[in-house]
């Protein structure tokens, strides 16, 4: 069985860390603001194989349950972030019930899935912890037009929308996100089929209001702008508070 308590919190209008940077104290100082969970990107983020152990270590260390999106749905990336100790993975480009089927096999230990039982991490010597949490992503057309039976699946324990490339799938710009009622009408599709199943399904979101929005329509789980992000809009809101003319409120180091 999956990490219920994770379920759990991606059920319960959770709001998640994002890393896209490479480095453990990254990872810590998000980890430790306070976030529900935090996701380390390494498909569209900087991370690579060796900067990942030392980031889910720093996570571990906050206390903070992390997952991880893999590059690709295969295999090898899933069993590598589950065995550094990602409590679940993300899954991009998950367009049918057979592709989830892959997906959560490859999160899963025989009889019920196709991972390879290897413990290295401390604390997997004993036994094989609790399974992952398998989330799927739904983020094209034929996805939605699936997600019906993509939920169905059984090891499939979470949806989550990639919401820029749903709105270029269906040939519209990125800022369909913003609201369009075509577009909206596609959340709508997934909200009710993860509904149907009490499955929790999350969005990326670009901005606090993306979070608003999302979650008055209705979604359970949210992530939101990743680490690169953050710091470059505090960093130039510091230089022009710096600025001749420029206003910020003193700050006790």
């Amino acid at each position: 069985m999956s990490d219920s308590g994770l379920v759990d919190v991606l059920r319960g209008d959770a709001v998640g860390g994002w890393l896209q940077l490479p480095g453990s104290a990254t990872a810590e100082v998000i980890g430790s603001v306070g976030f529900d969970v935090v996701c380390v990107d390494t498909q569209h983020g900087l991370i690579g194989d060796d900067a990942l152990l030392p980031m889910l270590q720093a996570l571990a260390a906050t206390g903070t349950p992390s997952m991880v999106r893999v590059p690709w749905n295969t295999p090898t990336p899933i069993t590598a972030a589950l065995d550094r100790g990602a409590a679940g993975v993300v899954v991009p480009m998950v367009n049918s019930a057979e592709e989830a089927a892959a997906a959560a096999a490859a999160c899963r230990w025989p009889p019920n899935g196709t991972r390879s039982y290897g413990p290295t991490r401390h604390g997997f010597m004993s036994s094989p912890p609790g399974d992952p949490v398998c989330a799927v992503m739904v983020e094209t057309v034929a996805a939605v037009d699936a997600v019906a039976d993509i939920v169905a699946v059984d090891g499939v324990d979470a949806v989550f929308v990639g919401p820029s490339d749903l709105a270029l799938s269906m040939g519209r710009p990125t800022s369909a996100q913003d609201g369009d009622d075509e577009y909206d009408a596609l959340l709508a599709t997934v909200l009710g089929a993860c509904k149907a199943r009490e499955m929790p399904v999350g969005i990326f979101c670009a901005s606090a209001g993306h979070v608003q929005r999302f979650r008055e329509l209705g979604f359970t789980y949210f992530f939101v702008r990743g680490d690169g992000a953050l710091l470059a809009e505090m960093a130039a809101a510091e230089l022009a508070a710096s600025r001749p003319g420029g206003a910020e409120p003193l700050r006790r180091g």
